[in-house]
């Protein structure tokens, strides 16, 4: 349980080592090879369905994420000077514990939203993304058989395309625990916020009583 803590306070997003990378670069390499060697003789109108198909829900997942963090910067954004105008009140003179407290989890949820926001960033960062141009439909037109050509670079440019979707995809799911992260220090803060009063007021009363049985032993 304490080894998770670490990783539950700061999540990471851990990076490849050379051997997966190699690995990686090998398996698209494959799959291109493959792709490249393959005819579709039987069957190429459900292949060039299936091939749609498939580019058009890798280009969703990509939209879907880069949507995402859209909507959560502009919600960082929104609230970054609302948190800065709420700063100065949580101190309070006097009552060093409480404002210490206070302003502890009000600095964590503030770094957990910056830091969430920069993940969206890293999100929508302009990357390459392969797709099918009229030259590629020349070049398919120019072959035997339309379908083949078109199943091909649609495959290709998917083949080509998963790697920098699966990075947004990932970027996109560290923005959320960053937010998540962000929600829950707030939770705390407001909660320590509500509850100091009655605790206070407990704690006071409970001093009064000890205090009285001393001097008023039963």
């Amino acid at each position: 349980m304490l080894k998770m803590l670490p990783e539950w306070l700061w999540p990471r997003l851990q990076p490849l080592s050379i051997a997966m990378q190699i690995d990686q670069a090998e398996r698209i390499k494959t799959r291109r090879d493959k792709i490249t060697a393959e005819q579709w003789v039987k069957s190429a109108d459900v292949a060039l369905e299936e091939a749609r198909r498939l580019f058009d829900a890798e280009q969703d997942r990509r939209r879907g994420a880069d949507s995402k963090a859209a909507v959560y910067l502009a919600v960082i954004t929104a609230l970054i000077p609302v948190l800065a105008a709420v700063l100065p009140s949580l101190w309070k003179e006097g009552d060093n514990f409480y404002s210490g407290v206070l302003l502890f989890f009000f600095t964590a949820a503030l770094i957990y939203l910056l830091r969430a926001g920069l993940w969206a960033f890293e999100t929508i960062r302009v990357s390459g993304f392969s797709q099918v141009d009229p030259i590629d439909l020349l070049e398919s037109k120019c072959q035997e058989d339309l379908r083949h050509g078109l199943i091909k670079k649609l495959l290709l440019c998917l083949n080509a395309n998963m790697d920098g979707t699966n990075k947004k995809v990932s970027c996109i799911k560290m923005t959320h625990e960053f937010l998540w992260r962000t929600f829950i220090s707030f939770g705390i803060l407001l909660l320590f916020n509500a509850l100091w009063p009655g605790t206070v007021w407990l704690l006071e009363g409970l001093h009064a009583k000890v205090a009285l049985l001393r001097i008023c032993p039963l």
